[in-house]
């Protein structure tokens, strides 16, 4: 199981950061006047935080498949555990202190 884990983990992780190059913007472009433009670079270390933080996502999103998937695999008679519950709220709670951190 543990192998299965770190490889969807690692898959998700690679899935989300080749998400995030293809979908975050690195440059804002505001119009001044009379059809001026004015482009804005962020600075790399921003862009690269930014695409991180979309990696590390995806990795929990994998991550969770490939338990789910290990366990419909592999249906035994287990006791009621509360892993989902927690690992949802844990994950709900750090995407809302992120969103909030950035305003």
């Amino acid at each position: 199981m543990e192998s299965r884990l770190r490889k969807s983990s690692i898959y998700g992780f690679l899935i989300g950061l080749a998400v995030s190059i293809l979908f975050v913007d690195y440059k804002e472009v505001t119009q001044v006047g009379n059809g001026v433009t004015q482009t804005t670079y962020k600075p790399v270390i921003e862009y690269i935080v930014l695409i991180l933080r979309f990696g590390i996502i995806g990795m929990f999103l994998g991550l969770f498949i490939g338990w789910k998937g290990y366990e419909r695999k592999h249906k035994t008679q287990q006791e009621k555990t509360y892993y989902l519950p927690f690992f949802f709220i844990v994950f709900i709670v750090s995407i809302l202190l992120m969103a909030v951190s950035n305003w």
